[in-house]
């Protein structure tokens, strides 16, 4: 039979067992949330950071692109190919030259036809590249959340798209320019051509 004494301490054994069973648990517990918080932990807070003030700046770029006025350019084209056509026509049906001023006139004013011709497609292609830059931060943004890239590739991607953000900046600002140029232009001279054809007109050939 057990002593009095024997009973206690086999108590004492099984609660030790119990409680280094319970130690042993909450090990393996604590590693498998360390584990899952190292795995989980973004690694890239800075270049998210860069990713985010670029979005910023496109939006910017948006905003500046939305405000390009783009009414009556298709008009415009055709206009001064018409009224360089009339010009030109009524000076070879009457087998005179064209007068230097006059000239020099309807030479400033061709000029104007081809960015006039080509701002709409321009206006168009450069709408996409907005759309497409914007759509490349997004994936790199959620790749980088998540992990999901070679570390020796990040800062390349990173500058890559740094570059195509300036670029398609710069020809927002370029477009905006020509737009206005062009419109200022036509205001100055589509009166001083107006005139000129009418003086034609009313001119007995």
């Amino acid at each position: 039979m057990e002593s009095l004494y024997q009973k206690p301490f086999k108590l004492l054994q099984v609660l030790i067992k119990l409680i280094n069973n319970m130690k042993g648990r909450l090990t393996l517990f604590l590693v498998i949330v360390l584990l899952a918080y190292a795995c989980n932990r973004n690694n890239y807070t800075t270049e998210i950071n860069q990713i985010d003030s670029l979005i910023v700046e496109l939006d910017s770029a948006k905003e500046i692109y939305s405000s390009i006025d783009t009414a009556g350019f298709s008009e415009l084209s055709q206009s001064f190919s018409e009224n360089t056509a009339f010009v030109q026509q009524v000076y070879k049906q009457r087998d005179d030259t064209m007068p230097g001023n006059v000239a020099m006139l309807m030479s400033e004013y061709r000029e104007l036809k081809k960015p006039a011709k080509g701002f709409l497609v321009k206006h168009s292609s450069i709408g996409e590249e907005l759309n497409f830059t914007q759509k490349q931060l997004e994936d790199l943004r959620h790749d980088l959340e998540n992990n999901l890239l070679d570390a020796n590739f990040v800062d390349r991607m990173l500058t890559d798209e740094m570059k195509a953000l300036n670029e398609v900046e710069s020809s927002v600002a370029t477009l905006k320019l020509s737009g206005q140029f062009t419109k200022e232009k036509q205001a100055e001279m589509e009166p001083k051509v107006d005139s000129l054809i009418q003086v034609l007109k009313n001119q007995k050939p």
